[in-house]
């Protein structure tokens, strides 16, 4: 498979996985026709261009290390290519903040994955993922970087606070300096992101122990994903960000 097709492939599964489960064929074609490294490579493309692949890209992990759990190659040269984006994270955001919160988005779907498979390694993803949430809410955002941090935190709240609870209290104590905030950046839907995280937060982050008067948001609203539009090829052609490769 050259790397057209694999860009077409990874392209159709983002789309895919939206519609349901994808079948276990799909991934283990992809480990036996590329190295790690290629493979690895093109998963990140993806990623940084299209908000959705970041579960895909869990899933391809599980699946590969489930096949062979004493092969790491491929969960070491993905958490390599993580990591180095995450150290050049200013860099990133500074040319692209959609690519910053895709980035962003990744960690948070690729630290369960990591859990499983060796949680000593997967300690290393605790201060990316705290550190990113706060820079989504406290460097100059944009809305989409708020409606961001909002979402992942309604979805991964528990395990943050499982994690550490005093650094999720503070961005608890951001997020409602923010809902009182006359910012226009701070829309109406982002004030509902944000007070159905307090609400999460106040009721031990289960949403079955809210109150159904206190319930701000339908089901639609809150599962709600900004940033689906995958990037045109001509967006990220010129980016690098530690790479040796062009992002196409």
């Amino acid at each position: 498979m050259n790397d057209d097709k694999l860009r077409s492939l990874f392209a159709s599964l983002a789309t895919l996985t939206q519609q349901g489960p994808i079948p276990v064929q799909a991934y283990s074609m992809l480990a036996g026709q590329h190295s790690t490294e290629v493979l690895a490579e093109h998963m990140r493309l993806r990623w940084l261009s299209d908000g959705r692949f970041g579960p895909v890209a869990a899933n391809i992990l599980m699946h590969i290390h489930k096949s062979d759990p004493k092969d790491i190659s491929l969960s070491s040269n993905v958490l390599a290519l993580l990591l180095n984006d995450y150290r050049n994270r200013l860099s990133v955001r500074n040319d692209s903040r959609l690519m910053f919160r895709n980035c962003v988005k990744t960690l948070f779907s690729m630290y369960p994955v990591y859990v499983k498979m060796d949680e000593c390694v997967s300690k290393c993803f605790i201060k990316p993922m705290f550190s990113s949430l706060d820079a989504l809410i406290d460097d100059a955002p944009d809305t989409e970087d708020l409606e961001t941090a909002g979402i992942l935190l309604s979805e991964n709240g528990r395990v943050l606070h499982d994690l550490n609870s005093y650094l999720v209290e503070r961005i608890i104590v951001k997020l409602r300096h923010k809902l009182i905030s006359e910012d226009p950046i701070v829309t109406k839907h982002v004030r509902q992101i944000f007070i159905h995280v307090y609400d999460l937060w106040a009721f031990g982050w289960s949403e079955l122990n809210i109150p159904e008067c206190l319930l701000t948001l339908s089901a639609e609203g809150k599962l709600s994903i900004v940033d689906q539009t995958p990037l045109r090829k001509n967006d990220i052609s010129k980016q690098e960000f530690g790479s040796k490769e062009s992002i196409v």
